[in-house]
């Protein structure tokens, strides 16, 4: 049985992970390989900028953290569970940060750090979607958008009590931005992807079997891409085989290019290879190495996780004590609930 010091480690390894790998593909989102070899020189992109700045997948996955601690306290206090509500609610917070310049002057939780309201290129899908008075469901959608805005923010969602837990949740808090079976199934496989990892301590090669099989029940896309995936990490390292998965732009091909990348390279020595391979290519870079990064941070801890580029990072104590408390949430571990307790539902 994993220890509660465990799952919190591989928590903060889990989100500081994503967002190294965030960071490190910001730069070069939506440029074409041969363009980042002509700016970075043959290798592409080796590491971080001086300033890793975050990426709106960060962004989102901090908020949504934040929503679903905010229902784990509520329920743990005498309080209604209602984790999808609060994650909508916290989403719309988000939206806030992008249309105000700095927060107001009683403003608490994510809302209160002013870093957060930089706009970082975030999907029109997810704008326009949040700024509708009813959000969807699986069952029913508001769009029919299968984009990756609701899969690379459904780590948090990992941290659920439960494997089965972590996946609804994760699909159901993707499909209240993103219609597509695509759009909210990759996100229900990846929460799933990461509980079996830093959770239940399962190897990754097995944990992304389990998911495959999950969702082939939802999303037959989401389930080939995930086979395709394994099937190519036993081939080797290679950008051929990122490209092949294709650009990473709608969740099954993003989700398939980040789980690749980590299979690939799956050492804990390995970390910085998985997520330059998931970044130098001509597609959605900034997604993929984020998936990438979160899945072996869920994996290995954060014992992976280059000094020097944390070192670097936007908000690094922030995210590190959303990861924690979302950690200690599922281990049974005490931590500050009351931070959570008055944010609006």
């Amino acid at each position: 049985m994993p220890t509660p010091s465990t799952v919190v480690d591989r928590a903060m390894g889990c989100l500081l992970g994503g967002a190294l790998g965030d960071a490190l593909g910001t730069p070069v989102e939506y440029t074409p390989l041969d363009d980042i070899r002509a700016g970075f020189g043959p290798d592409g992109v080796t590491e971080p900028p001086p300033q890793a700045l975050l990426g709106d997948a960060t962004q989102m996955a901090l908020f949504t953290g934040e929503g679903y601690l905010h229902a784990w306290t509520s329920g743990n206090n005498g309080g209604p569970w209602r984790p999808v509500e609060s994650t909508a609610a916290a989403l719309r917070r988000w939206l806030l940060t992008q249309q105000e310049e700095k927060p107001q002057p009683r403003a608490t939780g994510l809302l209160a750090e002013p870093e957060l309201y930089a706009s970082r290129a975030p999907g029109l899908t997810m704008l326009r979607a949040l700024q509708e008075p009813e959000l969807g469901t699986p069952e029913r959608p508001r769009n029919t958008s299968k984009g990756c805005g609701g899969l690379d923010r459904s780590a948090p969602i990992g941290f659920s009590p439960t494997a089965e837990m972590a996946y609804q949740l994760a699909c159901q808090c993707a499909a209240l931005t993103h219609g597509g079976q695509g759009g909210w199934a990759s996100g229900g496989a990846f929460a799933l992807i990461v509980h079996l990892l830093a959770v239940q301590q399962r190897r990754l090669p097995a944990a992304v079997d389990q998911a495959a099989g999950r969702v082939l029940r939802e999303d037959f896309e989401t389930a080939n891409g995930l086979a395709e995936a394994a099937t190519l990490a036993q081939l080797g390292s290679s950008t051929g085989h990122v490209e092949r998965l294709g650009g990473g732009w709608v969740g099954p091909e993003a989700l398939a290019i980040g789980v690749y990348c980590a299979l690939a390279n799956p050492k804990p020595e390995q970390f910085g290879d998985a997520l330059r391979l998931a970044v130098n290519h001509s597609g959605h870079s900034d997604t993929t190495a984020a998936i990438t990064g979160s899945i072996l941070g869920a994996r290995h801890g954060t014992a992976v996780l280059p000094r020097a580029w944390l070192n670097r990072l936007e908000l690094a104590d922030v995210i590190e004590r959303i990861a924690h408390d979302l950690g200690a949430s599922c281990a049974g571990q005490q931590f500050n609930e009351r931070r959570y307790l008055g944010l609006t539902a």
